[in-house]
C-alpha cells in the first residue's frame, strides 16, 4: 500500500482514497468478526499515512460495509491520521445512526454515490446525517437531478464531491455548478473509458481539463464497442 501510495503521488496526486471495512456485511467469503477486519484497517491507514507523508490528504470508503457500532469504532481509531472523509461507513447509508456517528467523530462523513431519489439527498441534510454529499450523473438521475441536488446542498451549505466513479461523465457536473467539488479518478473506471472513447482527459498536477466539443466531449470509438459487444 505504501508503494502505491508513492506510484499516485509520482503521477501528481495529493489526494488518495481508499477502501476499508472489507465489505465485511456484504461477502459471504470473509469469515473474520468485523473487529478483526477493522485492527487491519487501521494498519493500512496508517502505512499509507507513513508513506505518504503529512501533507496528502487520505479520504477512506467502506462502501455501506459496517454496522454503526463498528464503524464508530474504525472512525475514532483512525482520527489521528487526519482522514479527509469517510464515505459510506454505515450500512444502507442509514441516516439515523449516520447522524448520530457524525456526532461521535470529528471525520467528515461523504455518501450519495448509490442514491438514485433526490429526497434521500434531502433527508441527508435535513437530520444532518453528512458533511459531503455525492451525487453521482450516472446513478443519481442523470445531469438534471444533479444539478438539483447540487443547488440543495448548496443552500444546506454542505459540500459535493464525486464519488462512484465514471469522472469524464461527472466533470461536467462539477464544472457546471457554483460549488461542484472534486472528481474521482476512479483507475477502473478511467480505463473502461479509454477502451470505449478514442480519448478522455488526462489530468495534470491534480487537475482535469474540460474537453471543448459538443456534448461532454467524448467521441466513442464504435469499434472498440463492436469489440466488446456482448452475443
Amino acid at each position: 500500500l505504501g508503494d502505491a501510495a508513492k506510484l499516485w503521488m509520482a503521477q501528481g496526486f495529493d489526494k488518495l482514497k481508499m477502501t476499508v471495512g472489507m465489505s465485511a456485511l456484504a461477502r459471504r467469503d470473509e469469515p473474520r468478526p468485523l473487529d478483526v477486519a477493522i485492527r487491519e484497517d487501521v494498519a493500512r491507514v496508517r502505512a499509507v499515512r507513513d508513506a505518504a507523508g503529512p501533507n496528502v490528504e487520505i479520504y477512506i470508503d467502506a462502501n455501506c460495509s459496517l454496522d454503526p457500532f463498528h464503524a464508530v469504532k474504525l472512525a475514532k481509531q483512525l482520527e489521528p491520521f487526519e482522514i479527509a472523509f469517510f464515505e459510506e461507513p454505515i450500512n444502507q447509508n442509514d441516516i439515523r445512526p449516520m447522524v448520530e456517528m457524525r456526532r461521535q467523530t470529528s471525520i467528515p462523513l461523504a455518501c450519495g454515490q448509490n442514491e438514485g431519489q433526490a429526497h434521500r439527498f434531502r433527508d441527508l441534510m435535513i437530520y444532518g446525517a453528512v458533511d459531503v454529499l455525492q451525487p453521482n450523473v450516472v446513478i443519481s438521475g442523470g445531469f438534471t437531478q444533479c444539478a438539483k441536488i447540487a443547488g440543495m446542498a448548496q443552500a444546506f451549505n454542505v459540500t459535493i464531491d464525486n464519488g462512484g466513479a465514471w469522472p469524464f461523465h461527472n466533470m461536467h457536473l462539477h464544472a457546471g455548478v457554483a460549488n461542484g467539488g472534486l472528481v474521482e479518478c476512479h483507475y477502473l473506471s478511467i480505463q473502461t473509458c479509454k477502451r470505449i472513447f478514442k480519448s478522455v482527459p488526462e489530468p495534470e498536477d491534480g487537475w482535469l481539463a474540460l474537453p471543448e466539443a459538443p456534448g461532454l466531449g467524448l467521441d466513442p470509438d464504435l469499434d472498440a464497442v463492436r469489440d466488446l459487444e456482448l452475443h
